[in-house]
């Protein structure tokens, strides 16, 4: 069994050229037996993203979850879905850690305020 939990406040930022909204969320990895490989992705609105690898060195115990998103995505009020995931051999899949939210843009600062935070078996 793998649990990730949150051990800090999400922040996000824009990319040096503005195209990207980066979101990072610092979790603690907690583990039982040996770690699997685990993948991120996101959901904004009805848009899903891209799958990307988490890179966690072996014996290390925290990490940041980074989700790379395009900016023209966050059309207010939007919910966002974020996830780490790992999937057996078999192909199924093992939700690590999730989180909803509801994200905007307040003036000229994007704002990311929890809506719901979800943890799954």
């Amino acid at each position: 069994m793998f649990l990730y939990a949150q051990r800090g406040a999400e922040h996000c930022e824009l990319s040096p050229g503005e195209a990207l909204v980066v979101v990072h969320v610092p979790v603690r990895v907690t583990e039982e037996g040996p770690m699997p490989d685990a993948n991120l992705r996101y959901r904004i609105g009805a848009f899903r993203g891209r799958e990307t690898k988490l890179l966690v060195l072996p014996g290390q115990s925290e990490a940041t979850l980074t989700f790379r998103i395009p900016q023209e995505r966050f059309q207010p009020p939007e919910p966002l879905t974020l996830e780490a995931y790992a999937k057996s051999k078999e192909g199924k899949e093992r939700t690590l850690w999730t989180a909803r939210y509801e994200v905007g843009w307040q003036e000229t600062a994007l704002r990311s305020k929890p809506f719901l935070v979800l943890s799954k078996d």
